[in-house]
C-alpha cells in the first residue's frame, strides 16, 4: 500500500513539473509568435545590432542580468537560512525555478512555490512567508525610489498641461515622505506582525500564529541586507533599461532616464498582471512616460515609439525570459511531496 501510495505521488510530481515547463514555453511561444509584438521589432533590431560597439552593451547588458538574479538568489539565502541553509548554488536554482513559475501567473505569485518546493526540511508555509519578506523589501525600494521620482515627473512634466494644481502637488510633496517612512517601518518592525497576531487573532488561527513567528527571526541587521540587496538589484536594472534606450537610439539624458524611469517601474508595480502579458503593458507605459519628455522638448522622432517599445521588450526578454528558460532545467528538482 505504502509503495503504491508512493508511486502515485511520484507520478503526480513528474507530471505537475511536466505541466510548469509546458506552461512556460506555452506562454512565450504564444507572446513571441502568437501576439508577434517582438517579431515585428525584428527588422528594427536587426539594424541596431548593426551599430558599432552594440553587441559588447548588449553582452554587458546580459552580465548584468546575471548580477541581478545573483544578488536575488544571495537575498534568499539570507533570509531562509533561518529555517535551512543553502548553497548559493541551489538557491539561485530555487530563485531561477520561481521565474519560471511565475512567468504565467498573475502578479508572479508563483515565484514563491516555485522556490519553496526545492527546499528539503523546511516547512513550505514558513518559506512562503520568508519569501515574501524579500518581495516586500524590492517593493519598498520600487514604491520608495519611484515615488520620488514621480515628484519631479509631476512637476515638470504633467501641473502645466494636466493643469494638476498647487494643492495637490504640495499634498504629494508631503504625502510621499510620509508612505516612505510608513514602509520602512513597517519593514524594519516585521517581526511586531507576529506579536499583532498573536495577541489579536482568535484561538484558530493557532497554527498560522505557529508560522508567522518566523518573523521574529530577522533583526533590522539582517533586513538591512535584504534592503540594500533589493536596491542594488533596482539600480542594475534600471540601468540596464537606461543602456538599451541609447543603444536603440533614445536621446535621453542620464539624469531624465533615471527619474522617468523608475516611475514607469511604479506604475508597473501598481498595476495587476501576468507578467507575460506585462511585455503589452510595459512598452505602452514606456511609451507614455517617456513620450512625455520627448514630446516637451520636441526631441522625438518617428522612431521613437519603436525605440522606446524595443528597449522594453528586450529587457523583458532578458530579465524574465531568459532566466525563465534556465528556470525549467530545474523544475524537476522540485518535490512537492516528501517522504
Amino acid at each position: 500500500m505504502k509503495e503504491q501510495k508512493a508511486k502515485i505521488r511520484k507520478t503526480i510530481n513528474y507530471l505537475i513539473r511536466a505541466v510548469i515547463i509546458l506552461f512556460t514555453y506555452g506562454f512565450i511561444y504564444r507572446q513571441v509568435f502568437l501576439e508577434r509584438k517582438l517579431l515585428d521589432l525584428k527588422d528594427f533590431l536587426s539594424r541596431v545590432m548593426e551599430k558599432e560597439n552594440a553587441l559588447w552593451f548588449l553582452a554587458l547588458i546580459l552580465f548584468m542580468m546575471l548580477v541581478n538574479w545573483s544578488l536575488e538568489s544571495v537575498k534568499w539565502k539570507i533570509l531562509i537560512g533561518k529555517i535551512e541553509k543553502l548553497s548559493f548554488f541551489k538557491a539561485f536554482k530555487a530563485v531561477m525555478t520561481g521565474v519560471s513559475v511565475s512567468l504565467f501567473t498573475p502578479n508572479r505569485t508563483g515565484d514563491y512555490l516555485g522556490r519553496v518546493f526545492i527546499l528539503e526540511k523546511a516547512n513550505h508555509v514558513e518559506g512562503i512567508l520568508i519569501t515574501i519578506i524579500g518581495s516586500f523589501a524590492q517593493i519598498i525600494v520600487t514604491l520608495s525610489v519611484g515615488l520620488f521620482c514621480l515628484l519631479s515627473f509631476v512637476d515638470h512634466y504633467l501641473r502645466v498641461p494636466y493643469q494638476i494644481g498647487e494643492y495637490l502637488f504640495n499634498s504629494m510633496i508631503f504625502l510621499v515622505p510620509s508612505l516612505v517612512f510608513f514602509l520602512l517601518l513597517l519593514f524594519f518592525k516585521i517581526r511586531l506582525l507576529a506579536d499583532f497576531i498573536t495577541r489579536f487573532f482568535p484561538g484558530k488561527w493557532e497554527r498560522f500564529k505557529l508560522y508567522m513567528a518566523v518573523y521574529g527571526k530577522y533583526n533590522s541587521k539582517a533586513l538591512l541586507k535584504v534592503i540594500l540587496l533589493s536596491f542594488s538589484r533596482y539600480l542594475i536594472f534600471t540601468t540596464q533599461f537606461y543602456l538599451l534606450l541609447r543603444i536603440f537610439g533614445a536621446n535621453l539624458p542620464i539624469i531624465e532616464g533615471f527619474i522617468l524611469i523608475p516611475v514607469i517601474y511604479l506604475i508597473m508595480a501598481l498595476v495587476p498582471t501576468v507578467a507575460l502579458v506585462e511585455l503589452g503593458i510595459r512598452g505602452s507605459v514606456s511609451i507614455f512616460v517617456i513620450g512625455l519628455y520627448f514630446k516637451k522638448f520636441g526631441i522625438g522622432n518617428g522612431d521613437t515609439e519603436l525605440i522606446i517599445l524595443a528597449a522594453s521588450s528586450v529587457l523583458w526578454v532578458i530579465n524574465l525570459v531568459i532566466p525563465a528558460v534556465l528556470g525549467t532545467f530545474f523544475v524537476f528538482n522540485l518535490k512537492f511531496w516528501r517522504k
